[in-house]
């Protein structure tokens, strides 16, 4: 398959934000996953920042850009996918 085809489905995930404290660093990463699948799942890491507000200032903005849709924002059933952060 190509690469088009496989990323297909990003054009209808639902996108959240992850914060997370690495190495003195707050870490942002956006969290994509697929609205007909919640099981198939990208995270992409964003940046990093010096301070916890700035790292949800920073999530918030690329969350929304990310999720941009004219259809209106996509969700997906918080029971259907459960993943660990280890």
């Amino acid at each position: 398959m190509s690469a088009n085809k496989d990323s297909k489905w990003l054009l209808d995930a639902e996108v959240q934000s992850k914060i997370e404290y690495v190495k003195g660093r707050w870490q942002v990463s956006l969290v994509f996953i697929d609205t007909k699948d919640p099981n198939h799942i990208l995270v992409q890491t964003i940046g990093d920042y010096r301070s916890k507000r700035l790292a949800e200032i920073g999530a918030m903005y690329m969350q929304q850009n990310a999720a941009k849709d004219i259809r209106g924002t996509q969700k997906v059933n918080k029971d259907d996918y459960n993943f660990n952060n280890n």
